[in-house]
């Protein structure tokens, strides 16, 4: 019987931010379809749980603390992925941080903290995964941008454009690697249930439950997503079954409105 084109069999992939939220959902996900997985973050606690996720399905796993500021640690990720693993076959760009402010309040530093891990931790973990996968002929990058992208952000504006600069640069590599046997496609979530998008909302908003109902309310389907719901699509980016797409954008926002963007 013929594998499922959906299958992840023998893969070997690299998630950063995966030790919690849509991260480690993607990294889960990942093992069940059947892929090896190392998982990155700024700090190894939340990371050591999830290796040992993988490896009581079966799957070989190891964790790495790396700022993806730091183009070093991202390069080191990939080398040791490559040494300890034999290969790089996906990578998913997926650590992110962001805080809401209103563009006149936000600071130099604050603008450049937020510029640094959401797009430069990106073009850094495509760098390296790229060179990785131009040398094999085969590879898989997967990056995640977020409606505030597609839409921007008056409370995050910061964290929108560089989120849109994702999926412009996702666009870009699609057409530099194409023929190269690389894929480089992007997934776009809307207001997704993680622990670190409803820390802020309570840290910044005094009433955190009506901001919470108010963005349901502006969803198509009347709810907040599940991490699931976007690791799902990051497994058909991932596998053969999306063989013919590179440079695309996947929006999963439950039928947002545009105007979601505003909060």
């Amino acid at each position: 019987m013929a594998a499922s084109p959906f299958s992840l069999d023998g893969r070997i992939a690299v998630v950063t931010g995966g030790g919690l939220g849509i991260g480690r959902s993607i990294s889960l996900e990942f093992a069940r379809a059947g892929a090896d997985v190392v998982v990155a973050s700024r700090k190894l606690e939340h990371l050591e749980a999830v290796v040992a996720e993988i490896k009581a399905l079966g799957r070989r796993s190891f964790a790495m603390a790396v700022d993806v500021r730091q183009e070093e640690g991202v390069k080191e990720l990939v080398e040791r992925a490559v040494r300890d693993l034999g290969r790089l076959d996906v990578m998913v760009n997926n650590a992110g941080a962001s805080f809401r402010a209103k563009p006149e309040d936000i600071s130099p530093n604050g603008w450049n903290a937020v510029i640094g891990i959401n797009l430069n931790g990106v073009f850094f973990g495509c760098k390296w995964a790229g060179r990785q996968m131009l040398g094999q002929g085969r590879g898989v990058i997967i990056n995640i941008s977020s409606i505030a992208g597609v839409y921007g952000s008056t409370m995050m504006p910061h964290y929108g454009a560089a989120k849109a600069a994702v999926i412009n640069f996702t666009r870009t590599l699609g057409m530099a690697w194409g023929r190269q046997g690389i894929r480089v496609n992007c997934v776009a979530p809307g207001p997704i249930e993680t622990e670190g998008y409803l820390d802020v909302l309570h840290k910044t908003n005094p009433d955190a439950k009506k901001t919470y109902d108010a963005v349901a309310n502006r969803v198509g389907m009347g709810r907040w997503g599940r991490v699931e719901e976007i690791a799902y699509p990051c497994v058909f980016l991932a596998s053969d079954a999306s063989s013919f797409m590179t440079g695309e954008t996947i929006i999963v926002d439950g039928g947002a409105a545009p105007h979601l963007g505003e909060g």
